[in-house]
């Protein structure tokens, strides 16, 4: 098999919350390396389902064309807007965690890129590459237990196309990205012990330039005039950093054991995001110490108006308006003049 040459588990005797599912492999000219890299995959699996709960997964799906395959994807439900691989000019994702509906469940299905796992199809696969692969797996696993978690707290509220207003909808997403990623990393971390220093690299690249891309979106809108515009721009610069030290707060919280100090890992000295990544880490610290516990799937929403405070001190105040849109007021500062 694929992986028998590491050893991933001492705790052989605990029962894995693997399901009995099907895992389809797409795109090889050879049957025998889909079949090989189909059985890694399933080991794999087996081992992570031990120490995370993975009895709600759906099915698995490796393909050499990732995107068609997230395309293609039978969610259970008409009318879904197709998922899209992840892909901001730094990172390019390659696993996905899809919601889907099956009869009256909602479960997860994950997609790879078979790229990314590929090195399960050899008998002696390259260390290195082996673990990253056992990260990503992990990670997408913990996005199926996270997934659960909240269908069981909280059903029918995953998968619900309501129509929001326009701040709501924003407050919804932001809270779930971050909430998500911090969770899932805190859960998986133990299986991606090399992860922490490229998370901390995301961070800063998206950090470091963050302040001087919303300054210059600020400056084009005094031209162009377009506020949603300005909105998008401003706040992909902002929410970004945001996002990112979700990951790396998770991955650390959960590795270590011990809560980091979030000021000696940031690579900034600006105070808007000091004080709001600072404020962001503690919500998501609060909500996972009560996370089978929260009062709404709400609580979370303290995450987005965390991330609309940041926006805001950037230079994009946003509020809710009349019949679900939104007022958003870019007030005139010296350094946004253009």
């Amino acid at each position: 098999m694929a992986t028998d040459s590491h050893d991933l588990s001492t705790e052989s005797e605990l029962l894995t919350s693997l399901p009995d599912i099907a895992v389809s492999v797409q795109g090889f000219g050879s049957q025998d390396t889909a079949q090989a890299l189909g059985n890694g995959v399933i080991h794999l699996l087996h081992e992570v389902g031990r120490f995370i709960d993975i009895s709600s997964l759906d099915g698995v799906t490796i393909a050499v064309d990732y995107d068609a395959a997230l395309r293609d994807l039978d969610r259970g439900i008409e009318g879904l807007r197709p998922e899209e691989r992840t892909k901001d000019g730094i990172l390019t994702g390659v696993g996905k965690a899809i919601l889907v509906k099956r009869a009256d469940d909602v479960k997860t299905h994950l997609v790879f890129a078979a790229e990314a796992l590929s090195c399960l199809a050899l008998k002696e696969a390259d260390s290195g590459l082996f673990y990253l692969a056992l990260a990503l797996i992990a990670h997408e696993c913990a996005h199926v237990e996270e997934h659960a978690r909240r269908n069981r707290q909280f059903p029918g509220t995953l998968l619900n196309e309501e129509s929001l207003g326009f701040v709501p909808a924003c407050l919804r997403q932001f809270s779930e990205a971050f909430w998500c990623e911090y969770a899932v990393c805190r859960a998986s971390a133990n299986f991606a012990p090399n992860e922490g220093d490229g998370f901390r690299e995301a961070l800063k690249l998206r950090l470091e330039p963050a302040r001087r891309e919303a300054r210059e979106a600020i400056k084009a809108y005094r031209t162009h005039g377009d506020a949603l515009r300005v909105f998008n721009e401003v706040g992909l610069a902002v929410i970004e950093p945001l996002r990112m030290a979700s990951y790396l707060f998770g991955h650390l919280d959960g590795f270590s054991g011990d809560l980091t100090d979030v000021t000696i890992e940031l690579p900034t000295n600006d105070q808007a995001f000091v004080a709001g990544i600072t404020e962001l880490v503690s919500q998501l610290r609060d909500l996972w110490d009560r996370r089978d516990h929260w009062e709404s799937h709400d609580d979370m929403l303290v995450l987005g108006e965390t991330a609309f405070d940041v926006l805001r001190l950037c230079g994009v105040d946003v509020q809710p308006s009349a019949n679900g849109q939104a007022h958003i007021a870019v007030p005139i500062t010296l350094d946004t003049i253009p």
